[in-house]
């Protein structure tokens, strides 16, 4: 359970930055107009999205590797 927990953390965390559903979505919507006049949703995401995508590379990869060495995730919860 604890390493399905990870996982879904793991790409709950990359997709936040990029969902309209955030509280702060529309924040930045409204922040990014202050830059930019024409900055929609699709000029958010479009910015988001290469990060999102490179957290999620990395953060898998940090994830790999814990699962590789066999690091406990917490006590009493072993990552195989």
């Amino acid at each position: 359970p604890a390493t399905t927990m990870a996982l879904y953390r793991i790409a709950d965390s990359c997709t936040n930055s990029i969902t309209p559903m955030s509280t702060s979505f529309v924040l930045c919507v409204g922040y990014l107009q202050t830059l930019n006049k024409k900055a929609g949703i699709g000029t958010l995401i479009s910015f988001t999205l290469p990060c999102a995508v490179i957290m999620f590379v990395v953060w898998l990869a940090l994830f790999l590797a814990w699962w590789a060495l066999g690091i406990p995730l917490g006590p009493g919860a072993p990552v195989r």
